[in-house]
């Protein structure tokens, strides 16, 4: 494990962070290590170790590890207690072809909402997985489909961090290949939200999945 996490601000933990900072700051870390491979698959996460490793109580790792459940890159099983799941690149590709089959066909479900996009959203993102996330959950929500949108905002995480270039390498994926590309279409994706495009976005939005999803095949052809 890396050095204990930083320490800033102060509020209602002992260790001087807000609670919901302090377990934000232990989900990254925890996400970023599954990923990695730093937590192997199959592999029991002990609330201890963890808690003693990043100088932390069990209650912010505990909470922690309620979304990364929830994500399906841990388990909870009877009488054993957290495990790393058995996930594989392929998981992660058909998240993207979800949220494309959902952009391609969406389900209309609660009425268009019609806030504009505003590029501060993707100010946070690393990658263009988040972006992509970020782009396809408000073109799902402006056309009407809430579900939809919520779902794939839920993806923002994962998706964000695995197509970072250590992660990626970690397993086995080249993320500087074609990035240039994907960072065109990204562009051009959130030119057409800005100028409230839907027809336009959604083109860019399903050749940024498209990229996305030919990335882990295309380098292993290269190499």
């Amino acid at each position: 494990m890396d050095g204990p996490l930083h320490r800033a601000g102060r509020d209602d933990d002992p260790h001087g962070i807000r609670r919901s900072l302090l377990r934000d700051a232990v989900f990254a870390r925890l996400l970023d290590n599954v990923l990695r491979g730093v937590y192997r698959r199959g592999q029991r996460m002990r609330l201890d170790t963890i808690a003693e490793d990043m100088r932390v109580s069990r209650t912010p790792v505990r909470e922690a590890l309620v979304p990364l459940e929830t994500l399906r890159l841990v388990t909870v099983q009877r009488y054993v207690g957290v495990v790393v799941a058995h996930w594989t690149v392929d998981h992660m590709i058909e998240r993207i072809r979800i949220a494309r089959t959902m952009i391609t066909d969406p389900s209309a479900g609660t009425a268009p909402c019609a806030d504009r996009f505003d590029v501060a959203w993707l100010r946070e993102c690393a990658t263009e997985g988040g972006v992509f996330v970020e782009l396809g959950s408000w073109w799902l929500r402006r056309n009407g489909a809430a579900v939809s949108a919520d779902w794939l905002l839920s993806q923002r995480a994962v998706l964000d961090a695995f197509f970072t270039d250590d992660v990626a390498l970690a397993n086995g994926i080249d993320a500087v290949v074609a990035r240039r590309e994907r960072l065109s279409i990204a562009d051009r994706a959130t030119t057409a939200a800005e100028r409230d495009d839907l027809e336009g976005c959604a083109a860019s939005l399903v050749e940024l999945a498209d990229a996305l999803i030919a990335l882990p095949e295309r380098f292993r052809a290269a190499a």
